[in-house]
């Protein structure tokens, strides 16, 4: 998601590269040998990632974020496969602890990671922060 002109991710080398691959999962800058933060313009992350099956989005939406309220961040986003086919995972840091509790649960986070990829494979879970955006 943009933020002020640029896009902020993570790294090929961090946590969520690495929870993203125990998931099942091809994280889209998989490859960059970066362990923390990176910053990238709209049309990097566009060429790399509009394909992508899944969008994963931590954010603090004062409301109750949807897609209408993703795509009235910038109508662009629209034009992601993961937009079009419904598959952002969302976690809305003002409704949960996201990154007060995560780093002593990880598998927790796996877990919820692991629903929204795969989630035949866990047909009874209940996410804990990672959810399926819905409408």
């Amino acid at each position: 998601e943009i933020r002020g002109g640029n896009w902020y991710a993570v790294g090929g080398r961090s946590f969520l590269a690495e929870l993203f691959r125990d998931a099942g999962a091809d994280y889209f800058l998989k490859d960059d040998p970066r362990s923390g933060g990176v910053t990238l313009d709209f049309e990097t992350v566009y060429s790399m990632a509009a394909d992508a099956d899944y969008w994963r989005i931590v954010n603090s939406y004062p409301d109750d974020f949807s897609y209408g309220a993703l795509k009235s961040l910038d109508p662009r986003y629209a034009d992601f496969k993961a937009f079009k086919e419904k598959q952002v995972v969302y976690c809305n840091m003002r409704q949960k602890p996201f990154y007060e509790s995560m780093p002593m649960e990880p598998e927790v986070v796996l877990a919820d990671l692991i629903h929204a990829f795969h989630p035949s494979l866990l047909p009874d879970y209940q996410p804990v922060y990672y959810a399926r955006l819905t409408e």
